[in-house]
């Protein structure tokens, strides 16, 4: 009796034994292992599971599947899959808590052939849910950018000239092609030859005046004594040389269109408070008469200076800087958005080539050379340029050769800019140190070429214990 029952000691220590180290292995898995029994009543899960899952095991083991999924803390269970099925299934399963987990559950049968147990592993897909959802998002957000994209490129088909590759340009499309929409004062910025005037035309085109005829007039090229009457017109006879018919002003011929009023800041003082009730209140009065007109214009101005600077010193007025100030857009310098300049350059070529009736090109590195210029003048010297060239060049093809010498000053990765850094960065040392610093610097790079200092004495020309004296320095 007493051997009996020390064997069933011993078996029921090793059976312990066994479900111990059982229970470690499956506790060391890094994925969520999850047991029911052949009816589907859980009987163990490991710590991963807990991690994964969020759910105890106290919760959980000695219930029934069925009764869990009842309650909610699954939306459907991989074990009652397989005992409706019959074999392993793979699904998705929602917690309580809202987070997915991917469930693979297995079917395990005695040597009878009865099902035992079913064993469920679990991944957590969280990551690869929020994966799929930016990626979906990502997909959203390309399809609207190409959408977009493609808009931009109809539109551009009626502004050949006006290039669209750098992706400042591209934001700047983006911005006219919104602002066009609304029917609202617009004030453009930028450096002389940036293509304020063509930017100012692209908005007229994309509005809903487009139909008009668009009216462009320059405060800096007109007299100041012409001004007044070049924007408002004149009746019969109202000054020394007036016509006896009169005139009709810039306003008035603008009349449900667009007027551009280029060169802004140079318009006089005394002008810009008339430009101020015509833009406020769409009135006008032309020179010499009594009778005030009623006129619809949408007014975009441009302007290369600053016009707060001249507000600051009494040359602008304030009231006026507001009003045109609604939507103030800035057009970058060329030198900022260079990948627009080969296709500005290929544009102008082509253009240039009708008009001769010539037949010239550009070779690669005379486009990078270009590219590379900081183009002071923006695309107006770019054009004149490209003007120049197709004149001067004796052969079909323009290269670096046929460039002029000024487009290689100041380029970055020049000789003589490399020469300037370099020395720059000696200038300061004196001159027994400097040359101590570059003494050094020539002998670890001859012995990282040659591998070792003998044969970097025999590069250098020098005995190799000068090699050895000064590399130690």
């Amino acid at each position: 009796m007493e051997n009996t029952s020390k064997k069933i000691t011993e078996e029921l220590n090793k059976y312990k034994f066994l479900y111990d180290s059982l229970k470690a292995i499956i506790d060391s898995s890094y994925d969520g292992i999850f047991v029911t029994d052949g009816e589907a009543n859980v009987l163990m899960l490991n710590k991963a599971y807990e991690r994964i899952t969020g759910i105890d095991a106290e919760y959980v083991i000695g219930k029934n599947m069925a009764q869990l999924v009842e309650e909610g803390y699954y939306n459907q269970s991989g074990s009652l899959e397989v005992i409706r099925t019959g074999k392993q299934v793979t699904l998705r399963q929602k917690l309580i808590s809202g987070k997915e987990i991917l469930v693979t559950s297995t079917p395990v049968y005695n040597k009878n052939g009865k099902r035992e147990f079913i064993v469920t592993n679990v991944r957590d897909i969280s990551d690869l849910v929020k994966l799929k959802e930016k990626l979906s998002l990502t997909e959203a957000l390309y399809q609207k950018y190409r959408s977009e994209l493609e808009n931009i490129k109809e539109q551009m088909m009626q502004h050949p000239g006006f290039v669209v590759k750098d992706k400042r340009t591209v934001q700047l499309v983006r911005t006219l092609l919104k602002v066009a929409k609304f029917d609202t004062t617009i004030l453009l910025t930028g450096e002389s030859g940036v293509g304020k005037t063509m930017a100012a035309k692209f908005i007229h085109d994309n509005s809903s005046r487009k139909d008009y005829t668009f009216i462009e007039v320059n405060c800096g090229s007109i007299p100041p004594t012409l001004i007044e009457s070049e924007l408002f017109g004149y009746e019969s006879g109202a000054f020394t040389g007036a016509s006896k018919k009169g005139k009709i002003g810039v306003f008035e011929l603008a009349h449900n269109s667009t007027l551009f009023l280029d060169e802004i800041s140079e318009a006089r003082l005394d002008i810009q408070v008339s430009l101020l009730k015509a833009i406020d209140e769409g009135i006008i009065k032309p020179v010499g008469g009594d009778k005030a007109k009623k006129v619809n214009v949408r007014i975009i101005a441009a302007t290369n200076k600053n016009l707060e600077d001249l507000v600051k010193k009494g040359l602008f007025r304030e009231d006026l800087y507001y009003r045109l100030n609604v939507i103030p857009i800035e057009i970058p310098p060329l030198r900022e958005r260079k990948d627009d300049i080969p296709d500005l350059c290929i544009n102008f070529l082509n253009d240039f080539n009708k008009k001769y009736g010539s037949n010239k090109y550009f070779t690669v590195s005379a486009l990078e050379a270009l590219k590379e210029y900081h183009w002071p003048g923006n695309v107006r010297e770019l054009k004149n340029l490209v003007e120049h060239l197709i004149i001067i060049t004796h052969d079909d093809k323009i290269d670096v050769m046929n460039l002029p010498s000024y487009i290689f000053k100041n380029k970055k990765g020049s000789r003589d800019a490399q020469e300037e850094d370099f020395i720059a960065k000696f200038l300061g040392m004196g001159l027994n140190k400097a040359m101590e610093v570059f003494e050094k610097k020539m002998i670890d790079a001859a012995i990282a070429k040659c591998g070792n200092k003998k044969r970097a004495a025999e590069l250098l020309k020098v005995h190799p214990s000068t090699i050895t004296r000064k590399s130690r320095g």
